[in-house]
């Protein structure tokens, strides 16, 4: 190669990495054990390649080229190891100056600057994984630049440095030496480097790649929609018809939009059954991206706003929607991956609709945190009708949510506060609630902040497992240990702690025997004070529910605030059949 890169060059060095990891996916997978033993570090780093295959573009500049592929990096981001990768992309972007060609000094530069970029957008980074490969790689790359190394040579020279690095993952971290593997995020940036090394070394490998158009952003509707939702969703396949395919979801709604080719297909809809639509192109292909915009709440706010706070949640709380329209609640859905197809909890992928399929299923779907500029766009659209955003998000300990939505409103101008829970469920669904009616009596922001504060440390949810079955599969308890636990006929109760990790606060043989534990519980709690609130959620068990709605309302004395089912997510990691109490006591007055 000559020793610089223009745009092509560039383009081109990045689809190689891209479909380098897109191929190594399920050995990524088969390694994940850090931080959470999940096995989708391969699938979130393989949809964030997606993403820059898919909507990247060669620009007039080398700076323009990363501009397209830092955004498109940003929009699929999936998992935290994908979110790093795109930090580190658009930090690159950010230190790239604007010219027509970049030398091996402008290349160090700009990788040494993502370096940083990553590192800063990560509130622990944690040595032994993919930030650290990042690092030596970025390092290696402005040695070579500093001695005066030819391009080719550099790109090599670092790339034996990274995997040497990669090989000395195990020494940093205990839990890689003790399962015996390196970071699967590590290996996911050793194995993008590797190969855009070995696509920059031959010109012959020129990937070809349809340009289809952009996801929309969100737009601002001057009258109420005859359709709910704007729903879009891109889908990889075989032989993809777009006529059959057209015909097809033509009854579901209108501004029916089908774009692409016999492999790739984008389909844009306006209409009332984004889970049926959804469910239609699973069957044509693999659905890689989703996006669901509810344009009818866009026009309330518009139109129809209620209060001057705006508040946000994500779909891991319980809510029914009768309340989530009462009080204008955003809800952000969280993405569930499940046969290679990427689906939006309450919105494209139901309960009902997991809980009917898992059990004939090889593959056990997992969830991530949402795509951070889907975010931001959210809020930015939120910042133009309000005059503050309260966001209130699912335990941290559970989910990468919380960093996901911090990072999307630091970059827009706007008063945005993000506060974790410390609550899944019901419970945080309780807190939502209770932040709503604060904002309907009119408190200000801060009193708001301020009473959602203490509410956390008042609210807690007890949940009656029914098996182990859901947390063996999820890989939230080993699979030795659970057999054991079956086998025994277990019925744990499962809560969190006071930071918001899940524990199992008791153990029955039977669930009427769980649900004993969980009165004592609750009857603790009463002890303590008076209950301000509760609620029963379930899985696909109304008559579990029913039982414990009659139980608690003669011990508590009053209605539950609602019953409603348990999101998706909820119940991929509980399993059929579970009921759950989430309660929250009055504080002071």
């Amino acid at each position: 190669m000559t020793d610089f890169l223009d745009s092509k060059r560039l383009y081109h060095a990045f689809l190689g990495g891209a479909r380098a990891v897109i191929h190594a996916k399920d050995g990524l997978n088969a390694i994940n054990v850090f931080p959470v033993a999940d096995g989708d570090t391969g699938s979130n780093l393989a949809q964030t390649m997606h993403s820059i295959v898919e909507d990247s573009k060669i620009g007039n500049t080398v700076k323009e080229t990363l501009y397209t592929i830092s955004e498109a990096a940003l929009f699929g981001a999936r998992g935290n190891s994908g979110i790093i990768f795109a930090q580190y992309i658009n930090g690159m972007h950010f230190h790239l100056s604007d010219d027509k060609q970049m030398t091996l000094h402008d290349f160090s530069k700009s990788v040494s600057g993502g370096a940083s970029y990553a590192y800063n957008a990560m509130e622990n980074p944690v040595e032994g994984t993919m930030i650290t490969v990042i690092k030596v790689w970025s390092e290696a790359i402005s040695e070579a630049a500093n001695k005066g190394i030819a391009f080719q040579e550099a790109l090599m020279n670092a790339l034996d440095h990274a995997k040497k690095t990669l090989e000395n993952t195990p020494k940093m971290l205990p839990i890689l030496r003790d399962k015996g593997v390196v970071d699967a995020g590590a290996k996911g940036f050793f194995t993008f480097v590797e190969g855009f090394t070995l696509a920059l070394g031959n010109k012959a490998y020129v990937p070809k790649v349809e340009s289809l158009p952009a996801l929309s952003v969100q737009e601002e509707l001057d009258e109420a929609p005859t359709f709910r939702y704007c729903t879009e969703v891109l889908v990889r396949g075989e032989g993809l018809s777009r006529d059959a395919i057209s015909a097809h979801l033509k009854p579901f709604g209108d501004s029916l939009i089908v774009a692409g080719n016999e492999t790739k297909v984008r389909v844009h809809i306006h209409t009332n059954e984004p889970q049926n639509v959804s469910d239609f192109l699973s069957k044509q292909g693999t659905m890689i991206q989703q996006k669901v915009d509810d344009m009818q709440n866009q026009y309330d706010i518009i139109h129809h706003r209620k209060h001057r706070i705006a508040l946000v949640t994500d779909s891991v709380a319980d809510l029914p929607p009768s309340l989530l329209e009462k009080y204008q609640i955003q809800m952000i859905p969280l993405p569930i991956s499940w046969d290679d197809n990427v689906y939006l909890d309450k919105l494209t992928m139901t309960t009902e609709t997991l809980l009917t399929n898992i059990s004939d299923s090889k593959a056990y779907p997992s969830s991530s945190q949402p795509n951070e500029k889907a975010v931001a766009n959210q809020l930015s659209f939120l910042a133009n009708h309000y005059d503050e955003i309260l966001v209130l998000t699912v335990a941290r300990k559970l989910s990468g949510t919380y960093e996901t939505m911090k990072r999307a409103a630091a970059g827009i101008e706007a008063n945005i506060a993000v506060i974790d829970t410390m609550q899944n469920s019901g419970a945080q669904g309780l807190i939502v609630k209770a932040a709503a009616e604060q904002i309907a009596a009119g408190k200000t922001f801060t009193e708001v902040q301020d009473f959602v504060k203490q509410s956390i440390t008042r609210t807690k949810i007890f949940v009656s497992v029914p098996n182990l079955d859901a947390m063996i599969r999820s890989g939230r308890l080993g699979e030795k240990g659970g057999a054991i636990g079956n086998t025994l006929n277990l019925k744990p109760v499962v809560s969190l702690s006071e930071t918001g990790a899940g524990v199992v606060s008791d153990i029955a043989f039977s669930l009427s025997g769980s649900t004993n534990k969980i009165v004592k519980r609750v009857k603790k709690m009463m002890a303590q004070g008076s209950v301000a609130d509760y609620a029963i959620v379930h899985a696909n068990t109304p008559e579990r529910a029913e039982e414990y709605t009659a139980l608690f309302t003669d011990l508590v004395g009053k209605a539950p605030a609602y019953v409603t089912g348990i999101s998706s997510i909820i119940a991929m990691n509980a399993g059929n059949g579970c009921v759950a109490i989430a309660i929250q006591l009055e504080g002071e007055k």
